[in-house]
């Protein structure tokens, strides 16, 4: 099977040794770039790109946890991103004209500076709302990470997301 996606996320999952956080990380994002990027009309392509992308974009910290002394620091993901997405997209099947592609995206997706396309801006977006959730922003970063968001679906689930966290943490 090309792009076997269900091979792909299978396989990012059992990498990760039953790690809660991550995996559970893992599901989250994948879950929301999909929808955002079937919400944004992106290309079948691209969202398969996307998709792949997503799951994944922390790919390489267990790696650097485990070779540089617990240190997964954005520089060593990048240094050591290339071979593992690689790696498993060739397991997977995925069509090589997509892994440059997927690649860049799992690279850059920390590089809110940079100029981005759609898809990474998707992925960037799914990535920001979901570590929000997770480890709850306080409202002067909540305000900073909102201004950051392009896409009309993206800023819609982040100020839902915002909402959900005041509602817990019953601050208003």
């Amino acid at each position: 099977m090309i792009n076997n996606e269900a091979y792909l996320l299978y396989s990012a999952l059992c990498y990760e040794r039953g790690h809660c956080r991550r995996t559970q990380h893992i599901l989250k994002v994948y879950a929301l770039a999909k929808l955002l990027g079937e919400q944004e009309r992106i290309s079948t392509e691209e969202q398969q790109i996307l998709q792949a992308a997503a799951i994944l974009h922390d790919i390489a910290i267990k790696y650097c946890k485990d070779n540089y002394d617990g240190d997964a620091g954005q520089e060593k993901q990048k240094k050591e991103a290339p071979h593992l997405v690689n790696s498993f997209l060739q397991e997977a099947n995925y069509l090589p004209s997509y892994i440059p592609r997927i690649l860049e995206l799992v690279v850059k997706h920390h590089d809110y500076d940079a100029p981005k396309d759609r898809t990474l801006q998707i992925l960037m977006e799914a990535d920001l709302s979901i570590n929000c959730f997770e480890n709850c922003q306080s409202s002067g970063k909540i305000r900073c990470i909102k201004d950051f968001f392009q896409t009309s679906s993206g800023k819609k689930l982040f100020d839902l997301c915002v909402e959900g966290i005041k509602e817990r943490e019953g601050f208003s």
